[in-house]
């Protein structure tokens, strides 16, 4: 983990206004955090750069977060990196390892599942 920002966070969400959101809301909770708007994009960023979390939403234009997690697992971009899927709709099933989330989001909610996550990533490493 980066010791300047701390974990990485790879957020992809289309929509600019919760992406932007919610990067502000990580990035005050002193996670880095790389945000996307496509399944397209964040494969990119994960072939490039290793993340500590991914959170990425269902529904996106192109290819879907399913998608980009199938794709990404298969690549083994995935190894070290905690999964969460965020979606409006209530019947996505998930992927194998990764944690749902419901819109609409209750923001202490999700602080609460990405501490949770990150608890989970140093306790599988030590």
């Amino acid at each position: 983990m980066d010791p300047i920002r701390g974990p990485w966070v790879l957020l992809v969400e289309d929509n600019e206004d919760i992406r932007e959101g919610l990067s502000t809301l990580l990035e005050s909770e002193d996670y880095g955090v790389i945000s996307v708007g496509t399944a397209e994009e964040g494969l990119a960023r994960l072939r490039s750069q290793q993340v500590h979390l991914l959170i990425t939403d269902y529904m996106l234009p192109g290819e879907s977060g399913g998608w980009l997690v199938e794709q990404a697992v298969k690549e083994g971009h995935l190894q070290q990196t905690r999964l969460v899927m965020i979606t409006a709709h209530p019947r996505v099933v998930p992927p194998a390892g990764v944690r749902m989330l419901h819109k609409p989001l209750d923001i202490n909610d999700f602080l609460r599942i990405v501490e949770e996550e990150f608890a989970a990533l140093a306790q599988h490493a030590a």
